[in-house]
């Protein structure tokens, strides 16, 4: 692994961990056992490495989920597995960071922060089109306004999310609002697999 991207990883294990504004460019450079200087090489200041590292992290995502379509059994168990692992992973991460985020760095939360940024459109679109093939999705659905309108759901999960903030899990979200939309755009056998799958999340 180059430096550069050693940095990426590891800041961002540690911002996760520990958030952002405990994690200076020394706590950094302490906890990664190099020098400031070499940190400064590769980003010309916080904003810029932190940018590289939401932007590292989302991609490492999308091509996890896009695996997973490729490896799962069939779309719905494939929706279920990327769920969990986007749950997975904002749970691992220190609310703090968020806070920190929205606070202290304004300009990069700004830049980042429109409805579906990191949301991967080619992600959902591979997953309605796989399930129509499979016979798990309805043939008449309008996928250009189904993968939209499913990223609009999904953002339901971030931590801006008003329904998280009212104090209900991901999980419950998921449960009332994800699959009873999956289930109105499935087959028969796309619902027998959504009941099967329920426990995925468990």
């Amino acid at each position: 692994m180059e430096v550069k991207e050693r940095i990426i990883v590891e800041s961002g294990k540690l911002f996760g961990k520990y958030g952002l504004r405990s994690m200076t460019m020394d706590a950094l450079a302490g906890e990664m056992g190099i020098s400031k200087r070499t940190i400064y090489e590769k980003f010309k200041d916080r904003d810029t490495l932190l940018k590289e590292v939401i932007s590292y992290y989302s991609e490492q995502s999308n091509k996890q989920a896009h695996k997973i379509i490729d490896e799962s059994a069939n779309a719905i168990e494939a929706m279920f597995r990327i769920t969990k692992l986007t749950i997975d992973q904002i749970r691992q991460t220190n609310p703090v960071f968020f806070h920190d985020f929205r606070k202290y760095h304004k300009n990069v939360f700004n830049e980042f922060h429109s409805p579906g940024k990191f949301s991967d459109l080619s992600i959902t679109r591979k997953l309605l089109e796989t399930g129509i093939r499979q016979g798990v999705f309805r043939k008449d659905i309008h996928i250009g306004i189904v993968n939209q309108t499913l990223h609009t759901l999904f953002d339901q999960f971030g931590p801006e999310s008003q329904i998280v903030e009212a104090g209900y899990s991901r999980k419950d979200i998921f449960h009332h609002m994800i699959i009873p939309y999956f289930r109105g755009i499935s087959t028969r056998k796309g619902e027998q697999l959504l009941e099967d799958c329920k426990t995925m999340l468990d």
